[in-house]
């Protein structure tokens, strides 16, 4: 079992009274001798120890913010400064002229910028003015154009128009006699065509069996004469059938109306030859006498489209101009924004306030970097609260469980020796630090898996004891009180032994009526442990109780002899109870 580190505030009173051994009959066994320890309640304390430095709870870091020789140093370490006070002063010539440069570039480029700005805006205004209120005179000598090609235009659609009404007229004129021809020949047709298809229909039985005998006479192979025969019965047929005329009462055949139809269908379709002829020639003569027309008509519509695409472009050149000469008034203005030197400027006189370098808060310097006459670079000055101090401890990680933020500690120095400061625990770190921590890598967390002894945590432990001689930078020690218990009994480790029950017991001595003492066990419960005992509790101990110091070479019944003072442990142990346990 590891023994935890504690302080021991009312130790267990060691009986220091010198005696002689008692003279025992030379009869019987010869007692053991023993020495014994009182009870006594006292203030146990578990306490966890960790080493560290003394350090400022108050730290301020001066640097130097800007770089430029060092004229002044007025404070050395040691020198306690109040804020504001003067730690340093830079020399400041160069920053000091490259702002009144800066400053006068300021006012006279604003003027120059100015003017120009205003010749952009006036040059802006013209031109939308002009575009505004129709001025432009590439604009209104396209909208002209414009006008008057869309005239001419209009012109030569009108005149190819009526033109093209009088030709069709003229075409028309010429068809007149053509077109009453064919309709002449097609009326002839059609009443003949009619005529006929009656016939036809009134005879068609009868030349469909004569048709038939002949073709019948023709597969059989008839002679000719036979063949001939019969084609001149079906012409006789055709020539001896037929109409009479109602009117006229006069007689036509079937062949006479079949001559007639294929005479009308003739005379039809060479009508109507001749119409599309005459059609074809007519159209040709009317393309002939429009081209003109057309053509003209075509010219006009580019000429419109070409004053059309021109005003557009002219408009577009007005509208990109007017642009353009906005753009050069934003440019103008983009050009004499002086943001950019005021922002130069600001910072010049921001340098310049820098180079009186002043502490940032009250304490005492005990750090200089500063040299006059070198330049100002990094980190110039320490400056610390050494009334308020801590100790920066570290604590090992099986020990941090135990410890928390706000526990007591008590504080020693080597350079103070015993002397005890109190403290108090103001902050645990989050992170190890040492070869187990996430920041030493991968190779330290492995060996940390080994060795957790290496992986330790930060602490920060409060000085509370007011106007100590600790100085920053000493080594220190604290002790954090994990726990604390007062009215406790407590013995030496050496006091405790199990019997052979596996109870934890402590022997006390007791008189026996032949005045002599034997070893008494008493079984014991243990509580907090310290460094230099543990706590027991249990039915017959209280304080005075006198306790055997080493309880490993007691057993039960033994007879001992105490040698640290007879007379005084018999009043001690006149009222003890307890029993010797097999």
């Amino acid at each position: 079992m590891k023994k935890k580190k504690v302080i021991m505030i009312a130790g267990a009173a060691v009986i220091g009274i010198a005696a002689a051994f008692a003279v025992f009959s030379q009869k019987g066994p010869t007692p053991t001798p023993v020495q014994t320890e009182t009870l006594a309640e006292q203030t146990l304390r578990g306490t966890v120890e960790a080493s560290g430095n003394v350090e400022s709870t108050d730290t301020v870091y001066v640097y130097a913010e800007v770089s430029a020789p060092i004229e002044l140093v007025p404070v050395k370490v040691g020198d306690k400064v109040a804020a504001g006070q003067l730690l340093a002063q830079l020399d400041d010539t160069d920053i000091h002229n490259t702002l009144q440069q800066k400053q006068i570039a300021l006012r006279t480029g604003s003027q120059s910028s100015q003017q120009r700005i205003q010749s952009a805006e006036k040059a802006y205004q013209d031109a939308k003015n002009n575009l505004d209120q129709g001025l432009n005179t590439q604009i209104n000598t396209a909208k002209d154009q414009v006008t008057n090609t869309q005239r001419a235009l209009a012109k030569a659609i009108d005149d190819r128009d009526v033109n093209q009404a009088r030709v069709d007229q003229e075409m028309k004129s010429q068809l007149v006699s053509a077109t009453a021809s064919a309709t002449t020949a097609k009326a002839a047709y059609d009443r003949a065509e009619k005529e006929y298809n009656k016939a036809k229909k009134e005879y068609k039985d009868d030349l469909d069996d004569l048709k038939d005998e002949l073709k019948d006479l023709k597969k059989s192979g008839a002679n000719q004469e036979t063949i001939d025969a019969k084609q001149k019965e079906i012409d006789d047929f055709e020539e001896n059938n037929g109409f009479i005329d109602d009117t006229t009462g006069a007689f036509t055949s079937v062949k006479a109306l079949k001559q007639a139809y294929e005479d009308a269908q003739l005379a039809y379709n060479n009508a109507q030859k001749a119409l599309n002829a005459a059609t074809i020639d007519a159209q040709n003569a009317a393309t002939d006498k429009m081209k003109n027309y057309v053509k003209a008509v075509e010219d006009a519509q580019l000429a419109y489209d070409s004053a059309v695409q021109s005003l557009k472009a002219a408009q577009t050149a007005a509208s990109q101009s007017l642009d353009s000469a906005r753009d050069a008034v934003a440019s103008e203005k983009i050009a004499a924004n002086t943001e950019a030197l005021q922002a130069e400027i600001k910072t010049l006189n921001d340098n310049l306030k820098k180079c009186t370098i002043a502490a940032p808060a009250a304490g005492t310097v005990t750090a200089v970097y500063a040299e006059e006459n070198a330049t100002a670079t990094g980190l110039m000055f320490t400056i610390e609260n050494t009334e308020g101090l801590q100790v920066k401890v570290k604590v090992k990680e099986y020990d941090l469980p135990s410890v928390k933020e706000g526990m007591k500690a008590v504080i020693t120095a080597d350079a103070t020796g015993d002397v005890e400061y109190e403290g108090i625990v103001q902050k645990i770190a989050p992170a190890a630090t040492g070869s187990g921590s996430a920041a030493a890598g991968a190779a330290g967390a492995a060996a940390a898996a080994t060795n957790n002894s290496n992986v330790e945590f930060e602490a920060d432990v409060l000085i509370q004891t007011p106007n100590t001689p600790l100085r920053i930078g000493m080594s220190a020690k604290a002790k954090i009180i994990t726990q604390e218990k007062a009215g406790a009994l407590a013995v030496p480790y050496d006091a405790l032994t199990t019997n052979e029950k596996g109870e934890t017991i402590v022997y006390t001595p007791k008189k026996q009526p032949d005045n002599t003492y034997q070893a008494v066990a008493i079984p014991v419960k243990t509580g907090l442990e310290t460094d230099l005992s543990i706590e027991v509790s249990g039915e017959g101990l209280s304080a005075g109780t006198p306790v055997i110091a080493d309880a490993k070479a007691m057993s039960p019944g033994m007879l001992i002899a105490v040698t640290n003072g007879a007379s005084a442990l018999a009043d001690a142990v006149s009222g003890a109870s307890g029993e010797a346990s097999s």
